[in-house]
């Protein structure tokens, strides 16, 4: 996957536990008779990480000091959710979750995290929030349930040298998917390149397909009462099948090797092999430093669009224990603005940390899908400026692109699995000059909806 994050596929939660579960949960920790609150929160890292982990308890200590009425006791588990729902029922449930953007959906819907929405009012920045990146921790009725700390949004990676060669505009990349073909189609015929590259197995064909999706105004689960239904079967999807397939056997703008993978793509693209892939800006560190990408060829664009307006999202957010009491709400706010939040609006505390990236060869001034409104940001990037190592006219087209698109998180239920099941869809007519879409998303829909119900079950 373009830049891939850490990613929790969203495996067999049961529902039926949700009563019991919220009623168990009872021991957490509290405000004590000396007055100080405790909460327990995920996110320190691990101890084979020694200097990230010394960092991490170093801001713990920062923040005590600042806030000596709250207690913070750290705990290295990454979020699961099959566990979580044995923590919920023994008790044992952290105070604080940090969880992936795959997860609020369900959460919330089970009732398994707490209400934040009178807590997080209390943070210096609600107010200038996006409203985009908390969409997707609202409830139907507008409660929130989650503050986001970190996001990003699929685009599209061009190779601007390439490009140039075919004739093409390098400051004018494709914006739809019709665009899209056209241009692979020249590149591939001007220049000899592959036009056009894209992952097909170990989940990714899958990612890369729900987020064309959402492109074109579909979803690949549905959600009524609580509960998830696959919907994989849509024409919007049928519709980027069919795309696929018309680029890869009558543009033959898309190579001939289709059984590609994270590494395949990511490293062809840098080697000049790939003149378009997905990717989301946070790949460039890698395009960098891992596989040696020339930085002057390197283009971010938005996601190319058909009718959704829509981009697929990711990231991380802070949820809360459903029993965490008022007092913990507070304090977890309090974190989460302090470690997270700080260093995205606060000029001084941005400053310091793009010293720290440029210092240790991370670039710096790579847009990502910012947390607040225009004026924070722009109020950030005037400060760090001249720390900035990246040309940033080079990702323009996706700042301004993406500016205008909704953030569509990944399926909420058995996400992975699902891909799975999805990239035998887009491996069919890759490979194949005779698949027909219809077909193979018929028997990918039947697959997907014996994967959702067992992951509710």
């Amino acid at each position: 996957m373009t830049r891939r994050r850490t990613r929790i596929a969203a495996v067999a939660i049961s529902v039926g536990l949700t009563a019991s579960v919220v009623a168990a949960c009872s021991s957490q920790p509290e405000a004590g008779t000396d007055g100080v609150t405790k909460i327990t929160v995920m996110g320190i890292p691990p101890t084979t990480k020694a200097e990230a982990r010394k960092a991490y308890q170093d801001q713990v200590a920062a923040f005590e000091k600042e806030n000596p009425s709250i207690k913070i006791e750290t705990t290295d588990a990454a979020f699961d959710a099959t566990s979580y729902v044995t923590q919920l029922a023994g008790g044992s449930a952290p105070t604080m979750l940090l969880v992936p953007l795959t997860e609020p959906a369900g959460l919330i819907a089970r009732h398994q995290v707490a209400d934040l929405s009178d807590a997080a009012k209390d943070l210096p920045t609600y107010s200038k929030f996006d409203p985009r990146v908390l969409q997707n921790v609202k409830d139907a009725s507008g409660k929130l349930f989650g503050v986001p700390t970190s996001q990003y949004a699929l685009g599209l990676a061009y190779n601007r040298t390439i490009f140039t060669k075919a004739g093409l505009n390098p400051d004018k990349p494709p914006t739809t998917w019709a665009e899209l073909r056209a241009d692979a189609k020249q590149i591939t015929e001007r220049t000899g390149v592959v036009g056009f590259a894209e992952m097909t197995v170990k989940n990714n064909g899958g990612w890369h397909l729900t987020a064309a999706t959402y492109s074109r105004g579909g979803a690949m689960e549905n959600e009524q009462a609580g509960k998830f239904a696959a919907g994989v079967d849509n024409p919007q999807t049928q519709a980027q099948l069919e795309l696929l397939k018309s680029m890869r056997w009558q543009d033959k703008s898309m190579g001939t090797n289709q059984l590609l993978g994270y590494d395949d793509v990511n490293s062809g693209f840098a080697a000049g092999k790939f003149a378009m892939i997905v990717a989301d800006p946070g790949y460039y560190a890698s395009y960098i430093n891992q596989y040696k990408g020339d930085p002057k060829a390197f283009g971010a664009a938005v996601y190319p669009q058909d009718g959704g307006n829509a981009t697929l999202v990711g990231g991380q957010v802070v949820m809360a224990n459903p029993r965490a009491t008022a007092e913990q709400k507070a304090a977890i706010m309090k974190w989460t603005d302090f470690y997270y939040l700080r260093p995205q609006y606060d000029a001084d505390a941005a400053v310091a940390r793009a010293k720290s990236n440029k210092a240790s060869g991370i670039p710096v001034g790579v847009p990502t899908v910012a947390l607040f409104n225009t004026a924070v940001q722009q109020e950030i990037s005037t400060a760090i400026k001249p720390y900035v190592t990246v040309d940033l006219k080079n990702f323009a087209p996706f700042v301004s692109g993406t500016a205008a698109l909704q953030y569509k998180p990944e399926p909420p239920v058995a996400a992975q699995l699902l891909y799975a099941a999805l990239d035998t869809a887009v491996q069919a007519v890759l490979t194949r000059q005779d698949a027909d879409p219809a077909t193979v998303l018929g028997t990918a829909q039947k697959n997907a909806q014996t994967i959702v119900e067992q992951g509710q079950r």
